[in-house]
């Protein structure tokens, strides 16, 4: 009982011998944010002269944006949908994937995964197929974050493939753009580690395109999130987003003929150039390759941009014809691509648990010898991390 007891008292002396820059940042998760010191005379200037000078320049964007308006009616051809729930209950599988990585002042410990799913019109059919990222530490890795999105890139076309190899669907919706964004590909700031998966994430790419394609199942990247400029581009604006156009010219169920042009640029000859070394046929590397862009309102929210390769171009209609009637109106996301996104958020509160465990577990290494309590700076967060149990209120390190 003795013993016992001496163990109980070392467990409690822990906490106080822990490094007062690790304990501060571990305890800080159970104790309440900060209150707000910004000065009042720098408060006015970012928020009340700020907000002014916001809608400024917000209410002559938005008549450059109807003046724009007026010269591109009739110019962008739209197609009207309608609901067909027939149509609309073929084999669908979607996927996404889902990233938030923490920075340590010693290293950064990346955390991304991704799931497919596969439904029939409302209904998912079979339990989701998924991937966790590989654990690492990365200790010399100068933009973590861009790697992150990357692997999780990566896993997300493997797991598409698999998926389809599985279930045989009748069309794939690709939650993000199928083409990489040109900002992820190699560069001299990047790692060796980094530069070797972008080769597979390019080689992933190209096999779930070329599945597809010998399958004859037609594939959509459904974004979400966009800046593109294209289309106001083509009309000589390019300070304004296609969204921001389409918003004033996309009614409910209605979507704009793809592009005449496919994408160009650095990002596509690195998809066909590892589609040769893929093996691919030659006369196939275009119609996977080539990829193009339409918009769509699915919902009562911004319209949303599809990606699709020339092979499901003849496809388009049909295509936005599931997208919009498993959509639900106040949000217009489809419903097997909400399933595989909810799936898939690995939000704040998911990562800090996980850093939690890490901190748990360093405490036993210390616990059984095999640490030195100084070693815990180690886990220290970077300046401006933040900590959060629930994603209502993060705080900051």
């Amino acid at each position: 009982m003795k013993g016992l007891s001496l163990d109980r008292e070392k467990r409690k002396q822990v906490p106080g011998e822990m490094p007062p820059d690790f304990r501060e940042r571990y305890f800080s998760l159970f104790t309440g944010p900060e209150p707000e010191t910004l000065h009042a005379d720098l408060y006015q200037r970012l928020i009340d002269d700020g907000t002014d000078e916001i809608i400024k320049q917000l209410k002559a964007y938005n008549q450059s944006r109807k003046e724009l308006v007026k010269h591109a009616r009739g110019k962008i051809k739209v197609g009207k949908l309608k609901h067909d729930e027939k149509t609309a209950s073929i084999r669908v599988v979607a996927s996404d994937a889902g990233y938030n990585g923490v920075d340590l002042r010693s290293a950064y410990l990346p955390l991304y995964a991704s799931a497919a799913v596969v439904a029939e019109g409302w209904t998912i059919i079979d339990e989701p197929h998924y991937k966790a990222g590989q654990p690492d530490v990365w200790t010399d890795e100068p933009r973590p974050q861009d790697r992150e999105s990357l692997l999780a890139a990566k896993i997300q076309y493997e797991v598409t493939e698999e998926a389809v190899e599985h279930w045989e669907p009748k069309l794939v919706i690709f939650d993000g753009t199928l083409a990489m964004h040109f900002l992820l590909l190699q560069s001299t700031h990047f790692s060796q580690d980094y530069n070797q998966d972008v080769d597979e994430t390019l080689r992933s790419a190209v096999g779930l395109l070329h599945t597809c394609y010998e399958r004859e199942i037609p594939v959509v990247g459904f974004a979400k999130r966009t800046r593109m400029n294209q289309v106001c581009r083509s009309f000589g604006n390019s300070r304004m987003r296609d969204t921001a156009l389409m918003d004033l010219i996309l009614n409910l169920g209605e979507y704009t003929e793809s592009e005449a042009k496919p994408t160009r640029g650095y990002v596509i000859n690195n998809y066909r150039r590892k589609a040769e070394e893929f093996g691919v046929p030659e006369s196939t590397i275009p119609k996977i390759t080539n990829f193009y862009s339409s918009y769509i309102r699915t919902g009562l929210t911004t319209p949303f941009r599809l990606e699709v390769p020339e092979y499901c171009l003849d496809r388009l209609e049909e295509i936005g014809t599931v997208l919009y009637t498993t959509s639900e109106e106040e949000n217009g996301i489809p419903f097997a691509v909400n399933e595989a996104d909810r799936l898939t958020k690995v939000t704040t509160s998911v990562s800090n648990i996980r850093t939690l465990m890490i901190y748990s577990k360093a405490l036993d290494l210390v616990e059984k010898g095999e640490m030195d309590l100084k070693d815990l700076t180690m886990l220290a967060l970077q300046h401006g991390e933040p900590w959060a149990i629930n994603d209502a209120e993060p705080f900051q390190a």
